[in-house]
């Protein structure tokens, strides 16, 4: 069997794919052109994209009409003509696909590279489809790929995402009757008119940023996007909106998740482990607590996708209120989140701050965020990190040739030997906070520069239910009018004035129970005493303003709650 090829020779009849790889490899490179005597020269592409104009944009530009170039092919999006192009000037093969070298290049989903050829033999114009996946109509008929198809005045070809109008002069009336027989089609397939599927990228994120909703604080329900393994006992949640959210908090702050487990209401709060300047997601990271009953259920639990609700943000434990240049970080386990937040902002902001990390651990691989602290110490200058490990682990199958042992003055030293210039943060468990305080002491550290949070990553901020439970108290006893709920109650010199609300029924606000929130202030007129942490910040007690969970009575007190 034989067959011709585009210029008619007879030849045998080679597979398909071949011809046609044939084909297009043998296209020649666009020709250079003069743009007239004199003129300077052009390529063919670049003469074509001049000339690819509507009639409406010749008339304006007061070009000549067709006269000059009687065929054509008229390009359509939508039912509106956006350009026709000349035939004549293209040479016997007018190609339209998205390759670079296709004669009329578009660009459309699933429009092929080469989608389709118009050859010029014999003064007849024929359309030959290309390809494979969506094909090629031509009058509302699918014509099979490879077979040339006669083309009269009018002919209309449709591709994915536009039509072409073919505008002949001289074609002879019978041509429509030669075109192969095939059924003509009702409608264009959805295949020629479905849109590109949206990307996994959410442009819209940036595009459409100020339309985006931005939590600075309430109850919010927020969906888990991804769980982060950091050791073999710590997990980071990542969490976002059910819509697209902006999260604005200080770094170091926490939140409080509100859940029920078992059918019991129960409210825990996590430091924030994510920071600010990357707005889009909110990170909890939270370590398993031997006979903990919250983060052993979330690590156990919650999955992908699950939702978690969320109150907050809280806290004053944030480099935001500090004015210090050189700032030392020191922590303990799963006391590293809120320094972690911390840092990622003045890393990412370019904050003009020293930082110096020093991190406690018992074994390598109880580092969390181990390969993070390392990129953030190797790729900026302001960031320097120590860890040291306290504990001996199983086999040592992993060298180490950091820091070890407890924490000490040398340890100090070697990594802030300015550290009468820095502010310091500290958090972690609460006998490494001790020890840690007395170390600073020792070495005549200015305590008014001591920025602590008393329970790292996790606080008991109490279940739902308040019930009333009878106290014991001791001697001296004092009584309290709690002005709000018009109640007055017996107190003594042990009893917080969180507690002895919580004994009596009365609604007091809190969320961390260690004077770290703040969620717990109220006004107060009398004597009263506060934890020592807290005793340096005169001139809030001095106001009449008090944390209620930290806070004794010494005297009758009249509190606002």
């Amino acid at each position: 069997m034989t067959r011709r090829d585009g210029d008619g020779n007879a030849g045998s009849d080679p597979p398909e794919p071949a011809f046609w790889g044939q084909l297009f490899a043998g296209l020649p490179a666009p020709v250079i052109v003069a743009d007239g005597p004199g003129g300077s020269s052009t390529s063919q592409s670049e003469t074509l994209i001049r000339r690819r104009k509507t009639w409406v944009d010749r008339l304006f530009a007061g070009e000549e009409s067709y006269a000059s170039s009687p065929d054509k092919i008229v390009v359509l999006q939508n039912g509106v003509e956006i350009e026709d192009v000349p035939i004549d000037p293209l040479g016997s093969w007018t190609v339209v696909g998205r390759h670079p070298r296709a004669h009329i290049q578009l660009e459309a989903y699933k429009l092929g590279l080469f989608h389709a050829a118009f050859h010029k033999r014999d003064g007849r114009f024929y359309l030959r489809a290309i390809d494979l996946e969506c094909g090629t109509l031509l009058d509302r008929k699918k014509i099979k790929v490879g077979v040339p198809i006669p083309l009269r005045d009018g002919s209309l070809v449709d591709i994915p995402g536009f039509q072409l109008r073919v505008r002949l002069a001289n074609s002879p009336a019978t041509a429509r009757e030669e075109i192969v027989e095939a059924e003509e089609l009702a409608e264009i397939p959805s295949s020629f008119c479905v849109p590109p599927p949206s990307s996994p990228v959410q442009t819209n994120l940036i595009e459409d940023r100020a339309a985006i909703a931005l939590w600075s604080g309430g109850v919010t329900s927020l969906r888990v996007a991804d769980i982060i393994e950091e050791t073999a006992d710590a997990k980071t949640f990542r969490l976002v909106g059910e819509k697209p959210l902006l999260f604005s908090y200080r770094p170091g702050q926490f939140v409080t998740l509100l859940l029920t487990i078992d059918g019991e209401y129960i409210e825990r709060s996590y430091s924030i482990s994510s920071s600010p300047s990357r707005p889009h997601v909110l990170e909890l990271t939270v370590k398993r607590v031997p006979g903990g009953r919250v983060s052993n259920w979330l690590c156990d639990r919650i999955m992908l996708g699950e939702r978690l609700t969320i109150k907050g943000p809280a806290g004053k434990f944030s480099c935001f209120d500090c004015p210090a240049s050189k700032m030392l970080f020191i922590g303990a386990g799963s006391g590293i989140t809120p320094m972690m937040s911390m840092s990622r902002w003045i890393v990412d902001t370019t904050t003009d701050v020293d930082v110096k990390f020093l991190v406690s651990f018992k074994s390598p691989a109880d580092i969390i965020f181990r390969k993070e602290l390392e990129l953030l110490s190797a790729r900026h200058a302001c960031f320097g990190v120590a860890v040291t490990l306290t504990s001996a682990w199983p086999g040592r199958s992993e060298s180490w040739t950091g820091l070890t042992g407890r924490f000490d003055k040398s340890m100090i030293h070697a990594l802030a030997p300015d550290l009468d210039q820095r502010h310091v943060f500290l958090c972690g468990p609460e006998p490494f906070a001790a020890e840690v305080r007395r170390i600073l002491q020792e070495l005549g550290f200015d305590q008014a520069k001591l920025h602590s949070e008393s329970f790292g990553s996790s606080r008991v901020a109490g279940g739902g239910k308040r019930v009333p439970k009878p106290l014991a108290l001791s001697e001296p006893r004092h009584r309290v009018h709690f002005i709000k709920s018009d109640r007055t109650v017996e107190t003594d010199e042990t009893v917080t004035l969180l507690e002895l609300a919580e004994a009596h029924g009365i609604e007091m606000d809190y969320a961390c129970r260690t004077g770290s929130c703040a969620e717990c202030e109220v006004s107060f007129s009398g004597t009263l005493s506060e934890k020592p942490e807290f005793e340096k910040d005169r001139r809030r007690k001095e106001n009449g303003i008090a944390f209620a969970c930290c806070s004794v009575a010494l005297s009758d007190l009249e509190v606002e709650a």
